[in-house]
């Protein structure tokens, strides 16, 4: 079956009333087509609006430490990505069809897994899923992966030396992906290190942008709502 005619299934049942006043019931198949992105967790983060964390570290606004471009570091540089806090553990999936291009160790003893995308329709672009659990990745790199593929779990911050969590509020360790974005300019490789320390201040690549609008078309789709 090709991209453009990938569909998921639903059942409905369908009624019909006979001669003797019974009821005939049967079930019909509706074919319904799969949204182009996906939100890349399967339950809603915490830091969302109307969860515990959502006042104070909401994802979707760059006022918190959360949003893409605040400041990290002292001011040495800016966020590169928006972070998703989740429970401990909590599953991550493929926003869409892809190819794994890296499993590397990422920032505080976590890793990250960097998939190229492609959706139904030939949208091309780079994510890069940071801050997963090590010990739970379920991909290898040259893997291709479905949309909805489990990739791995949320991890947490340790300190290097210490090993004690590096992001704790109100007492709760705080477990997170770290999503970034980077569209299709140029080749979709890693030809050029998504990280690059000396393009001052994200670090990254010229062609990261912010995640915000491809992850609210994603929970849009999975959750049938806007986030605010």
């Amino acid at each position: 079956m090709s991209d453009n005619t990938k569909t998921s299934t639903t059942y409905a049942a369908q009624t019909t009333k006979i001669n003797n006043g019974n009821v005939a019931v049967k079930q019909i198949t509706v074919k319904k087509p799969l949204p182009e992105i996906i939100f890349p967790l399967k339950s809603k983060p915490i830091n969302n609006f109307d969860q515990r964390f959502g006042a104070n570290y909401n994802w979707t606004k760059n006022n918190n430490q959360t949003g893409f471009g605040t400041v990290r570091e002292k001011g040495i540089r800016k966020h590169a990505a928006r972070d998703l806090y989740t429970k401990p553990y909590t599953e991550i999936v493929a926003i869409c069809d892809g190819t794994v291009l890296r499993v590397a160790e990422f920032y505080c003893k976590t890793n990250q897994i960097t998939v190229k995308h492609k959706t139904k329709s030939g949208r091309q672009f780079i994510i890069r899923y940071g801050e997963v659990d090590p010990k739970s990745i379920k991909v290898k790199e040259g893997e291709f992966v479905k949309q909805g593929t489990v990739l791995a779990k949320t991890g947490f911050l340790q300190d290097k030396e210490t090993k004690k969590p590096k992001v704790v509020k109100n007492g709760t360790i705080i477990y997170m992906l770290h999503f970034e974005y980077y569209s299709n300019v140029g080749e979709l490789n890693l030809k050029k290190p998504l990280t690059d320390k000396s393009r001052l201040p994200f670090q990254r690549r010229e062609d990261l942008l912010d995640p915000l609008e491809i992850l609210i078309e994603g929970y849009r789709n999975t959750f049938g709502s806007e986030p605010k």
